[in-house]
């Protein structure tokens, strides 16, 4: 686990397993992530890092091992209430606008006071002209700016994101990239699970998973992407 102060301390991951039918897709796993960090997570298809997601949004129960969000269990309500997660796959509800769906994602978290927020994102995604707009028959771009936006709207002190660039053009990671920098800059700890270089140059830890294992962790090197 890299050395990180426990008064600093946001995310820490400790020797998480997790087996499917016999086979493990993690082993071992172990992180640690202090605020006003990025932290890129890299590895293959099949190497774990969606599961490793999964578990820290509490969506998977892992075999052994625990994993403590500023001194919550994942999954819990405490500890949700202090973390968004963007998935790789939007999900988008048919019958709100794109706008109520960001005032949903505020409000649930008792954020009120989201509108001026709310506006800095869809301009800044280049999405303000589809504020009132439906989301049938958005492009897979419009409806991962709309997902992202969902999830830097609410409060958070963890933010983690499951290849968010998929899908995005290049005025899009633009905005991606000020705004994951903006959440650093006021003390959040971000987690960036991702097969794009591009993202490594903002990012101070890499670690790399390989068959469910840390292969990895240390300064941020494309060389390592493929472990």
């Amino acid at each position: 686990m890299a050395e990180t102060s426990k008064g600093s301390q946001v995310l820490a991951v400790e020797k998480i397993t997790k087996s499917y039918e016999g086979e493990k897709v993690l082993d071992e796993v172990s992180l640690s992530i202090a605020k006003g960090t990025i932290v890129a997570l890299v590895g293959t298809n099949g190497s774990g890092k969606t599961t490793l997601v999964k578990t820290i949004a509490g969506l998977v129960t892992p075999d052994s091992g625990r994993i403590d969000i500023l001194g919550s269990t994942a999954g819990s309500r405490q500890a949700r209430a202090v973390t968004s997660i963007v998935f790789d796959d939007p999900a988008l509800y048919p019958d709100l606008t794109v706008r109520e769906h960001l005032g949903f994602s505020a409000r649930i978290c008792g954020r009120e006071d989201y509108a001026e927020r709310a506006d800095e994102l869809l301009g800044g995604f280049g999405i303000s002209d589809l504020a009132a707009r439906l989301p049938q028959g958005f492009s897979r771009g419009q409806r991962q700016k709309t997902s992202l936006s969902m999830g830097l709207v609410r409060p958070f002190r963890l933010l983690v994101l499951d290849e968010p660039y998929v899908g995005l053009d290049g005025a899009g990671k633009t905005a991606l990239v000020g705004f994951i920098r903006q959440a650093r800059s006021e003390g959040a700890a971000i987690l960036v699970a991702t097969h794009s270089p591009e993202l490594l140059e903002i990012a101070d830890t890499m670690i790399a998973l390989g068959f469910g294992k840390v292969v990895y962790q240390g300064k941020p090197d494309r060389a390592k992407l493929e472990l």
